[in-house]
């Protein structure tokens, strides 16, 4: 029995192996100039816009008020899934600890591809599933509002997973079922504004990392999208289904000062941020895309 079981795994091995061979992995540099245009100088200022909506600091924020670098991105609380304990990293643009060795290609290939520099492969904890329908412009925005920022020297805690997780090749096998091909889809029959909520929520927003159920792969269930899910951390609140939701919900949930949204729920960091971030023609497009959606399917 024992010999069966290392030679399972040892199958396994091999063809997680040969798919790590074979499976496009990284954007070239050739698709990556073909999506930057000639004319593109990255914008920190709007990179800062777009980083709050994008949730980086919900995660990557340091919340420990006792450590020296409170409030920094130093790296996050734990988020629990069913193989373990994932731990957002250091990603201020110190060059040894966080992202500052970084290049533009490097930083959309983790965003887009969920590839490390060093070839790893990342986690789904980690939403590139969502940021690979945002533009690499938009992105490489974020990547100079980060790096204006100072680096800040703190090792990021190790992921704590069962075995096989804690090999980063496990993800691979998980992208390839799940990981689709980068950009935004447009929808023409849509209007102008529509599009933009789209672009907004199935992109940056990650709306889904918290609003859509799960698989037992850990995958939204397409077919439930923005349907209501279990709660990420013990002790919250099930996300409710915002698909369908009435316009005016919608944007007093985004409205830090409704009172819509508690002080203590999970959701209060994004109200925050799109409070102070979010034009107000953002807020209307998120609010004419999902109170367009069906409350049962998304179409």
């Amino acid at each position: 029995m024992k010999r069966i079981t290392l030679l399972v795994i040892l199958l396994l091995c091999l063809i997680i192996a040969f798919v790590g061979l074979t499976y496009p992995q990284r954007i070239t540099v050739e698709e990556f100039r073909n999506q930057i245009s000639t004319s593109y100088e990255p914008d920190p200022n709007k990179g800062e816009i777009l980083f709050h909506l994008g949730g980086c600091g919900d995660c990557h924020l340091n919340r420990n008020p006792e450590s020296p670098n409170f409030n920094l991105l130093t790296g996050g609380e734990a988020l629990p899934t069913p193989v373990g304990k994932f731990y957002p990293p250091n990603i201020t643009p110190d060059s040894s600890t966080g992202i500052g060795s970084w290049s533009d290609l490097d930083f959309i290939n983790a965003m887009v591809r969920g590839i490390s520099p060093g070839g790893k492969h990342y986690s789904p904890s980690f939403p590139y599933t969502s940021y690979s329908k945002a533009s690499y412009e938009d992105l490489l925005d974020i990547k100079a509002y980060i790096f204006s920022l100072n680096g800040v020297s703190e090792e990021s805690n190790p992921h704590d997973l069962i075995f096989p997780f804690n090999f980063s090749i496990t993800n691979l096998p998980w992208k390839m079922l799940f990981l689709e091909s980068p950009g935004f889809e447009y929808n023409a029959e849509k209007s102008e504004e529509w599009n933009r909520g789209a672009y907004l929520v199935n992109g940056l927003g990650h709306c889904g990392s918290c609003h859509t159920p799960r698989n037992f792969l850990f995958a939204e269930k397409a077919e439930q999208q923005f349907q209501g899910a279990p709660p990420i951390k013990s002790g919250e609140k099930e996300a409710p289904g915002i698909a369908g939701l009435d316009r005016d919900e919608i944007l007093n949930a985004l409205d830090e000062w409704s009172g819509a949204v508690s002080e203590t729920s999970a959701m209060y960091l994004v109200t925050q941020a799109y409070s102070n971030y979010a034009s107000f023609e953002d807020l209307e497009a998120i609010a004419t895309y999902l109170s367009d959606l069906n409350p049962q399917n998304e179409e």
